[in-house]
This record gives structure tokens, C-alpha cells and sequence, in this order.
């Protein structure tokens, strides 16, 4: 079995759009647009269904809503953490469901062909006999010849195994974090908030940027490195029982271990960009609700620094 390592994400189609350059759609773009078809179609159904005593469908749903509202508010205050719950848990279901979604049998090891329009020539070399010279001979190579070695690319691949897709959702996580700052601020305030004290400032602008590289990496290479080594156990696993099948149960169960494995490690990472992303925007609108945004009547001012208490002082 032959292991085809790609860090780069594959291109399936190409379009021409003239001046805009060439429109490539990958295999994992092509997977994130199942994910979220899924998503969308899933939470719809669960929406139009929900009742007021819940299936076990939308129990499910409101056990996780609960959990990340809970999460959110307890990070962020109640008002702040209302207003961003969407973001964070949008990242956190899309995040783990496209993280499971590349433990799919089939994920990865379908080759596009046909649909792709990816043809092999059998006949990549001819041998020209030189007109000046009748007892030599010159061997030709056409272009096909170099990509009869070349694999056709997988139709599937998990999304957050590119790295085009987890530096999009850094990318929004951190224009979150400024909007967020800013709305809770203002810009002045945004400003003096990271220059305190003012020698802090080149500090925290840098601090600021690298958590794009930070989120963006940790992300793309827990989950390529977990895809490279499930390819790489099957295709051991593969090649020992051709050589000794009485270890059949045990090189089965090799690789079930480390599905498994890649199961929590799926959660885990979701659970990280996510509540990193929470952290950051709760950094960023520290007394937020102090400074210029009003309460809704009958609601005690939420400090996040200050544990609640059950009596009154």
C-alpha cells in the first residue's frame, strides 16, 4: 500500500475567471463546503423539530449549547459573553465535526480520476531513430511520463489539515479580538488598553500578531500530523499481514488505537482554538462592562475577576 504525503492541499478543478486568475477548488476546500452543508442542514432540522420536551437529537444539542454558553459567560461576563457565544461556538462545532470528518473511511485514500480529468498515458516514451545517424537511437519522454509516477489527488481531505483553512479562522479570530476591544474601548481606549505602560505597546502589537501563526499552526499541524500517522500504521499494517497473516487481530486493532486516539485529540484541538479565541477576546474587553454599556434592568454587574458568593454582604 502505497502512503501519498501531501502538505499542500490538492487541486481537483481549475476555472478560468480572466483578469481575476485561476479559481482552484481543493479536495479539503471541497470537504469544509460538505462540513458545513452538514452543519447548516443538521441545525436546521433540530431548529423546525425542537419541542418542549426534547428528543434525544436536540437534548444532545442543547447539552453542548449549555456547556460552551456556560464556558463563554464564565470567561467573558454575561453581556460580553452573550454577544461573542456565537463565534465561539460556530468555531467550536465547525472545528471538531471537520476534525472528524477526516476519520472517515474514504477520506483521504478515493482518488479523483474520471471527475477530476486526471487520464494516465500508457504510452509515455517512443524511440526515434535519428535520420543522420541510422544506428542511434533517441529516446523521447513525453510530459505524461512524469505523471505516470504522480498518484491522482484524493477527492477528500480533512479541512483543517490545510493550512489556507486554519489560517482563515485565525485570521477572523483575530479580527474578532480587535472589533471586540474596540466596541468595548473605543479606539483611544483599545490604544491605551495595550500601551500600559506605554513601553508595552510594541510588545503587545507583536503578541497580537503572532497569534495568528500560534492558532494557524497548532491547528493544521496536530491535524496533518495525526492523518500522517493513521496513513502510515494502516500502510505498515498492510504490508505485515501480507508477510504474516497470523498477526491479522493485532495489526487490525494497530490502527483502531490510533483512531481513537486522533478522536480526542479532534476534541482537544477544537476545545483549544476555541477557548484561546475566547481568552483573547476576553482579554481584550477587560472592564468592558464598566466603561459605557449598560446593564439590562434588574441585572447585577458581572466581574469575572470576583467569584460570586451566595450571601449578601
Amino acid at each position: 500500500m502505497e502512503v501519498h504525503i501531501s502538505v499542500k492541499a490538492e487541486s481537483l478543478w481549475s476555472f478560468d475567471l480572466g483578469p481575476l486568475g485561476t479559481l482552484n477548488i481543493t479536495n479539503s476546500f471541497l470537504q469544509m463546503v460538505i462540513v458545513m452543508a452538514l452543519i447548516i442542514i443538521i441545525g436546521a432540522m433540530i431548529a423546525r423539530k425542537a419541542t418542549l420536551v426534547p428528543s434525544r437529537a436536540q437534548s444532545l444539542f442543547e447539552m453542548v449549547t449549555e456547556f460552551l454558553l456556560s464556558v463563554v459567560e464564565g470567561a467573558a461576563g454575561r453581556q460580553v459573553g452573550r454577544r461573542i457565544f456565537p463565534l465561539i461556538g460556530s468555531l467550536f462545532i465547525f472545528i471538531i465535526l471537520a476534525n472528524y470528518s477526516g476519520l472517515i473511511p474514504g477520506v483521504g485514500t478515493i482518488q479523483c480520476k474520471s471527475l477530476c480529468g486526471w487520464e494516465e498515458s500508457s504510452e509515455t516514451t517512443a524511440i526515434v531513430a535519428s535520420a543522420g545517424h541510422p544506428g542511434s537511437d533517441v529516446v523521447v519522454s513525453s510530459a505524461t511520463d512524469e505523471a505516470e509516477h504522480e498518484p491522482a489527488p484524493p477527492l477528500l481531505r480533512a479541512p483543517n489539515a490545510d493550512l489556507n483553512m486554519t489560517l482563515a479562522m485565525a485570521l477572523i479570530a483575530f479580527v474578532s479580538v480587535q472589533v471586540a476591544g474596540i466596541a468595548a474601548h473605543g479606539v483611544g481606549g483599545r490604544i491605551k488598553h495595550m500601551a500600559d505602560p506605554p513601553f508595552m505597546f510594541p510588545i503587545e502589537v507583536m503578541s497580537e500578531l503572532s497569534r495568528i501563526i500560534s492558532l494557524s499552526f497548532r491547528l493544521f499541524g496536530n491535524i496533518f500530523a495525526g492523518e500522517v500517522l493513521i496513513g502510515i500504521m494502516i500502510a505498515m499494517s498492510t504490508a505485515i499481514l501480507e508477510k504474516t497473516k497470523w498477526l491479522t487481530v493485532i495489526m487490525f486493532g494497530l490502527p483502531t488505537v490510533f483512531l481513537l486516539f486522533e478522536v480526542l485529540f479532534g476534541f482537544i484541538q477544537a476545545l483549544i482554538f476555541s477557548l484561546l479565541t475566547l481568552a483573547y477576546i476576553a482579554l481584550a474587553t477587560g472592564g468592558g462592562d464598566e466603561h459605557g454599556h449598560a446593564h439590562e434592568p434588574g441585572e447585577e454587574p458581572y466581574h469575572a475577576s470576583a467569584p460570586a458568593t451566595s450571601g449578601g454582604d
